[in-house]
């Protein structure tokens, strides 16, 4: 069976990675994991935020008034679909699903370290740090309230109102773990963007199936809403105020301690542009990590659905796997194996997850 990826970031490359036995085409306009290297490598599969919410909408419209965020532009089909949503609670098999790709992207990243751990695999949890009072006690409610039911416990942090901690989430290095998936992978791999898909041809080749990984540039080939939410990574070398990895929820970054660097990320900017805010969320880091050296600066737009699920479906031959917004890194594994699933009808839908795609069909 010959099948082409489109699009070469982690979900691409780990469709790529489930279709070994098959010939695979990948093709990426830039290098393989491009667009999604700039993570913080936090594998959180369990901290899913539901975007379609009136307490989403309130804090990233307090988060614009700190400074924290921007909302320049969003894809109009999404924003119409998020308020015509808004509120919509999601099916009890749509949390299943989600609860079980969560589970499986866990073990996959813990299976593939234990082989060989060439890209700084920890599980060492994760702690969320809080400057007030007030906004640790809205955070725990939350993760009270979070139908993942996931393990968390409050904690004391010297310098901070408090922290939750999560105990079962892991972290690695996303620049290491690319690697790993270039070696990994047994796939053609062609530098080229693909503007057109049609009846399954990619320029004059025709592939039995394509399955568009592609991000928010997804929605070039499938109409589904999608918008763009901008994230810049720092590899760095210096010292954090705290030896483990950290989220300030207030400001958005997070800090992840690995081997040889530290990685800092920050943004949560809704905008297509091609200009960050790097120097903005160094600023807002400076009083939590002391900066020596800056090794490389990354930037990507995480993908968005109306409420933050997966999208993930197939038309005729087209296959589509986007829409994990911050968690794509944390789903990653689950969506790629998903991908597979369709291409050899082990699946046919995924529910309230392919519920854009089958609009799109009809």
């Amino acid at each position: 069976m010959k099948v082409a990826v489109v699009g070469g970031g982690i979900i691409g490359l780990f469709t790529a990675y489930y279709l070994n036995e098959d010939e695979v085409t990948i093709f990426e306009k830039e290098e393989l994991g491009f667009g999604s290297v700039h993570a913080a490598g936090l594998i959180e599969p369990y901290r899913f935020d539901k975007i379609n919410s009136l307490s989403m909408i309130k804090k990233m419209l307090k988060l614009r008034k700190e400074g924290v965020t921007t909302l320049k532009e969003v894809d109009k089909s999404w924003l119409l679909t998020l308020l015509r949503e808004l509120e919509r609670k999601p099916p009890q098999d749509a949390w299943d699903t989600l609860r079980e790709m969560a589970a499986f992207s866990l073990s996959e990243y813990k299976r593939m370290a234990e082989e060989r751990n060439d890209f700084i695999y920890k599980e060492d949890g994760l702690l969320e740090v809080y400057s007030s009072m007030q906004d640790l006690e809205k955070g725990l409610e939350e993760e009270r309230k979070s139908p993942f039911k996931n393990k968390f416990e409050e904690v004391d942090i010297e310098g901070f109102a408090g922290g939750i901690f999560f105990p079962e989430l892991s972290r690695l290095s996303t620049e290491s773990f690319i690697e790993r998936m270039k070696r990994e992978i047994n796939a053609k791999v062609v530098k080229k963007e693909v503007l057109h898909i049609k009846e399954g041809k990619i320029g004059t080749r025709k592939y039995d199936v394509v399955i568009v990984t592609a991000g928010v540039n997804s929605r070039e080939f499938i109409k589904v809403p999608l918008t763009a939410f901008r994230g810049v990574g720092f590899r760095v070398k210096g010292k954090p105020v705290l030896n483990y990895p950290f989220v300030h929820v207030k400001r958005g970054i997070a800090i992840s301690p690995l081997d040889n660097h530290v990685k800092l990320t920050g943004g949560f900017d809704a905008d297509f542009s091609d200009q960050d805010r790097r120097e903005e969320i160094l600023n807002s880091s400076s009083d939590l990590i002391k900066i020596e050296e800056i090794i490389d600066i990354k930037s990507g737009f995480r993908p968005c659905s109306p409420d933050g699920f997966p999208i993930l479906g197939k038309v005729g031959n087209v296959i589509i796997s986007t829409g994990a917004c911050r968690l794509g890194w944390s789903y990653a594994p689950a969506m790629g194996k998903a991908a597979a699933d369709l291409v050899y009808d082990r699946r046919k839908d995924y529910g309230y997850l392919s519920r854009f795609v089958k609009e799109y069909e009809t």
